[in-house]
């Protein structure tokens, strides 16, 4: 091969790597843009209710990463006496939920859907995100734990009350302020899913 022919093939070689570096430096950076484009979608409006949870909620609300929302209410019902609702929605890459949901039942009918959630067949939670227990006066009725996706579980409380609660997300941690959107003594001691918590470390070898 001659020198001249050796230049050409360099040139043409250096030229190729420049084009795949600038559409990777230019995808990188569109993605970016589009994450940062995604907004929180915040919700404390109960008649919008079905449109996040149960069999008629909207496609991206759906699947919520093959949890198990059978904890929470099919539909609220005018037995249903809500005193504090909020659904949280965030999507830059990857879909992760926030929710929950205050009801004050009357005697006989808070009996019943604590016999209902009694008999949900929860999954242990201990140890996931540093979870450990739940605050004194707070009781678990349910859980739907997975060590990726998060929790689906309810609480009871002297009151007649139980609170519905949903976090859900992928990737061991939650882009949001989770915090500053939900009451702490709703979330388990200990609960740690910010980005740099603890156990995503650990299950990454980091």
């Amino acid at each position: 091969m001659g020198i001249k022919t050796a230049v050409i093939t360099a040139l043409v070689v250096m030229t190729i790597v420049l084009i795949r570096l600038t559409a990777v430096g230019a995808l990188v950076a569109f993605l970016a843009l589009d994450g940062e484009k995604a907004k929180v979608l915040e919700d404390t409006d109960i008649s919008h209710y079905s449109w996040y949870i149960g069999e008629n909620a909207g496609e991206e609300y759906a699947e919520k990463w093959g949890m198990n929302e059978d904890i929470f209410p099919e539909e609220i019902t005018n037995e249903i006496r809500v005193t504090d609702y909020k659904m949280v929605y965030y999507n830059p890459w990857d879909a992760q939920y926030l929710s929950y949901l205050v009801v004050e039942y009357e005697d006989d009918n808070y009996q019943t859907e604590v016999n209902r959630l009694n008999n949900y067949a929860s999954t242990d939670y201990v140890g996931y995100y540093g979870s450990e227990h739940f605050m004194n006066g707070y009781k678990l009725l349910a859980m739907e734990a997975d060590p990726y996706y998060g929790f689906v579980y309810a609480l009871g409380t002297d009151k007649n009350s139980i609170i519905y609660v949903e976090l859900i997300f992928c990737n061991y941690f939650m882009d949001i302020d989770y915090e500053s959107m939900i009451p702490e003594e709703y979330l388990p001691v200990g609960f740690d899913a910010a980005k740099d918590n603890s156990y995503r470390k650990q299950k990454l070898g980091e």
